[in-house]
């Protein structure tokens, strides 16, 4: 009887200990991009994979290719594998090209991973330009109003016009252009479409701004 005893006792210290430590183990975890290399106009995916839910946020930050860190950004994971999008693209106007890495923090687990943006020539105009448009057209806009848009396009090098001079005394948009901002306000012509278009037609003197 002793013996039983005695055995039961270490049986239940061993189960007790792995117990302890299984209850205080931390949680691994994995992320992922969904491309290694994105260009402008793509929107930013990253998994997550957790091997346990616990009631923590995984933080990230975002450190670009000069080593400037973003605050940090807290995101509720309630499985063990979620995929989380950025609700905006890269634009040229927020992210330079360069190699960006991302930190991530799970329960005191961390993981790493990073991508590339590049800049292919892809067009991408951010949506403050696309509700401006809309806004203009609720009225009676001018050849000058949509000339300031496409300028302010210019000026940021969202469009690209070799040896542009945006001191032209003359701005003429063709009439026949307007339907055209009307479909991209609309989302039926896409940012590079429309872009290509306007730098196309400035290069040929067919529109001036």
């Amino acid at each position: 009887m002793r013996w039983s005893i005695q055995i039961l006792m270490i049986t239940m210290a061993i189960v007790l200990v792995l117990g302890t430590q299984y209850g205080s183990a931390t949680p691994s975890l994995k992320i992922s991009t969904s491309k290694q290399v994105y260009e402008y106009g793509d929107f930013l995916s990253i998994n997550f994979q957790i091997s346990e839910v616990t009631n923590n946020t995984i933080i990230i930050h975002i450190i670009d290719s000069s080593n400037k860190t973003s605050a940090p950004i807290n995101l509720p994971i309630n499985k063990p594998n979620s995929t989380i999008t950025s609700p905006f693209p890269f634009y040229k106007t927020t992210f330079d090209p360069g190699t960006y890495h991302i930190n991530a923090e799970y329960a005191r687990a961390e993981a790493s991973t990073s991508f590339d943006l590049i800049d292919s020539g892809k067009i991408a105009i951010p949506i403050e330009f696309k509700s401006l448009v809309s806004t203009l057209q609720q009225g009676t806009p001018t050849d000058s109003a949509y000339a300031g848009i496409i300028r302010e396009l210019i000026n940021n090098n969202i469009l690209t016009i070799p040896n542009y001079n945006n001191q032209t005394s003359q701005v003429h948009i063709p009439h026949w252009f307007k339907n055209n901002l009307r479909w991209w306000s609309e989302d039926l012509i896409s940012d590079n479409e429309f872009g290509m278009s306007i730098e196309y037609m400035i290069q040929k003197g067919i529109m001036q701004v």
